[in-house]
């Protein structure tokens, strides 16, 4: 398996680019507005920085870059000084050394008050002064801008680890330091984006200047199928094969990635260009179901890191019982045979390390491809009463082809048809959409209707019958006018006088006007984000 290549496997994301880089102007440009990238683990916020940086071509800008996932504060201490002095000789066309002591003589004559500065930190370092050593770091961008005159661009991955050093106000500390310093630009990312907005919140509160919070996400089903195509290069593949992966990898890049270099190398053995489910089949169950299979090691040190551990053998049982669709505490409880303060605690665990991701009373496994891997490999693997590899890889063969051929299933269906599939699915819970609250009822029954305005028209509904209650669900895929809605409105009247609510779901985004005009009539509107949100939670196919 070839390593992913940065220039060669990156792929998208133009409108965050396109942000960093109007933030790097901006700060030229007297206006700072420092950002705080957040999104779940190898959802592709390092490769994005990587990317940026590689694209950054500014001698007047100086990058320190400190990944802060498992590290000491010994490298915090060198790679801060180091860079910094490094990024500067380069900029400047000076020697380059990989030892802090050879910078400080090379460049002392150069930037004299920056060097003294330096020593003042290593001193107060070697003699175990570590909280001062902190703040001294903290204090060099400002010393060494306001001595050059050049920009400062610091930053901190995982920046959430800070607090590992324990120093009484690591962050508060790192705030003042920000709001003084107005040519450094700070980037901090996270693969905790709770954890991360309670320190910004709380912690890291700026007086001026709060730090942007850009939510990096997984990539659409649209945004998926370019990736395919993108990486595939010379390689063909169906346009419903090539959805059916998007939505198997849930859009993460990484994955992606890693599945379409293996297409590639399969294409090169068979000496064919274009890709058909066999080939797929293989690929997949060379980097998920294979024990040394690229994907499925990822995986399975995940599990071994959550379950590793006397207290944590319980994960194992939490971890498969939400891969089976037990979504509620009382569910895992039962299904798991163990107290509910037991699964409590375990699921918390996953809901701080962004594993699990609870919305209403559900829970669960936000990685598409994980819940799968779980599923299917692991858990059989788990409990399989013989060691019968063979017997393991047939099955994983036969559930992958199902997952084809129902994926096909559902994508051959009408949009109304699968509306109504999902609408049978509700059970009188609370559900979050886009920061508001949805109680969804049962349905009894749910047909189609075609509603006939004065002027002719024609719109495709959904009543749906609940036992007090008849809802009329507006199903669009194209356009949705303001006109319309008072044309519903008016002809669904006719059939029942005060129906209990109204439902919008468009795949189109409405006009502003169109959108406030529903809101007033008090429709629900969901989106394909929202849409796709509740197919998710019931491990329903996205709809493209």
């Amino acid at each position: 398996m070839n390593p992913i290549d940065i220039r060669r496997d990156f792929f998208g994301r133009k409108e965050h680019l396109d942000l960093l880089k109007r933030r790097v102007i901006d700060l030229k440009e007297g206006y700072r507005q420092n950002v705080a990238l957040l999104g779940n683990r190898y959802v592709g916020k390092s490769m994005l920085l990587q990317y940026f940086l590689s694209e950054l071509d500014d001698d007047d800008k100086i990058v320190i870059y400190l990944d802060l996932e498992n590290k000491d504060f010994h490298y915090f201490f060198s790679k801060f000084t180091t860079s910094l002095l490094y990024n500067f000789s380069k900029s400047k066309h000076l020697p380059i050394y990989d030892d802090l002591n050879l910078f400080l003589e090379s460049t002392k004559s150069i930037i004299p008050h920056t060097i003294e500065v330096i020593r003042k930190i290593q001193a107060d370092y070697q003699k175990g002064k570590f909280e001062d050593t902190y703040l001294g770091l903290l204090t060099l961008p400002e010393v060494f801008t306001h001595e050059t005159g050049q920009y400062c661009l610091l930053i901190l991955d995982e920046f959430q680890n800070l607090d590992v050093f324990d120093f009484p106000n690591v962050f508060q500390d790192l705030g003042k330091k920000i709001m003084t310093q107005k040519k450094c630009f700070y980037i901090v990312t996270s693969s905790y984006p709770e954890t991360a907005k309670k320190i910004l919140s709380e912690k890291l509160s700026l007086l001026f200047g709060n730090f942007e919070v850009i939510n990096l996400e997984p990539f659409d089903i649209q945004e998926g199928q370019k990736c395919i195509t993108n990486n595939l290069a010379d390689n063909k593949i169906g346009l419903q094969l090539c959805s059916f992966l998007a939505d198997f990898t849930g859009g993460h890049p990484l994955y992606l990635n890693l599945i379409c270099q293996e297409l590639i190398s399969l294409c090169a053995i068979h000496n064919q260009n274009e890709i058909y489910k066999p080939v797929l089949s293989q690929a997949v169950e060379n980097t998920i179901f294979g024990r040394w299979g690229v994907i499925s090691r990822h995986f399975e040190l995940i599990v071994n890191e959550l379950c590793s551990g006397k207290g944590n053998r319980l994960m194992s049982s939490v971890l498969m019982s939400l891969s089976n669709g037990k979504h509620k505490v009382d569910d895992l409880v039962n299904d798991i045979g163990v107290k509910k303060g037991q699964i409590a605690q375990k699921i918390n665990r996953l809901l701080e390390l962004g594993i699990v991701v609870k919305n209403g009373n559900f829970h669960y496994l936000q990685d598409k491809l994980f819940r799968y891997w779980i599923k299917f490999v692991y858990q059989k693997r788990m409990k399989d009463l013989e060691l019968t590899p063979d017997k393991q890889r047939k099955q994983f063969k036969e559930e992958f082809h199902l997952s084809v051929e129902n994926f096909k299933m559902s994508s051959r269906k009408d949009f109304a048809s699968r509306i109504t599939e999902l609408l049978y699915c509700f059970d009188n819970e609370a559900f979050h959409l886009n920061g508001r609250k949805y109680k969804l009822p049962v349905f009894r029954e749910i047909v189609p209707i075609k509603l006939k305005s004065d002027k002719g028209m024609y719109f495709d509904m959904l009543k749906a019958s609940t036992r007090d209650d008849t809802w009329f669900v507006v199903v669009k895929k194209d356009h949705l006018g303001e006109n319309d809605v008072n044309e519903i409105l008016a002809a669904s009247k006719e059939i029942v006088k005060k129906p209990g609510r109204y439902v919008i779901i468009s795949l189109a985004a409405l006009d502003q006007n169109t959108r406030l005009k529903a809101l007033q009539e008090r429709f629900w509107i969901w989106n394909e984000g929202e849409l796709n949100d509740l197919l998710t939670l019931f491990d329903k196919p996205y709809i493209v």
